[in-house]
């Protein structure tokens, strides 16, 4: 995975109509194998993995954004105190530290609500569109 550079993830950012200026990097780290081994970690699922290791405890913080490589890929990490995880990439490859563009953070009664107003989906980027009124501090809504 090739990391990018900021003036990259902003540009791109920019060109999925979001608002990088009220965007915050930060980097994922791995998280202890004794407790990567209580996630829910189904490849290829993060939106699901994090709603379920959100829910039972595992993190936090439901995390939607964008890993940042090229092109930036949506995905929803966790966030546990003041680190963010992402189980299912660490449980389903050769894991390393990586750069995540933070869209938003959910607490887990916040999550559960949109997903319910999201035909019990986890929330994700499209969602945050449907909600952009919600939203409008990170997403460009300039014609």
């Amino acid at each position: 995975m090739t990391q990018l550079s900021l003036e990259a993830i902003r540009q791109q950012l920019t060109e999925l109509k979001f608002n990088p200026d009220n965007i915050r990097i930060v980097t994922v780290n791995a998280m202890d194998e004794d407790v990567l081994e209580t996630c829910t970690t189904k490849e290829d699922e993060s939106f699901y993995n994090s709603y379920m290791n959100v829910i039972y405890g595992k993190g936090e913080r439901y995390v939607l954004g964008y890993r940042c490589e090229d092109p930036l890929l949506d995905q929803a990490i966790i966030k546990k105190g003041d680190q963010y995880f992402d189980p299912t990439m660490q449980a389903n490859s050769d894991f390393k530290p990586y750069q995540y563009a933070v869209l938003t953070e959910f607490k887990v009664f916040d999550m559960m609500k949109h997903a319910k107003s999201n035909k019990d989906f986890p929330p994700d980027v499209d969602y945050l569109f449907t909600k952009s009124k919600h939203f409008k501090n990170i997403i460009n809504t300039a014609k």
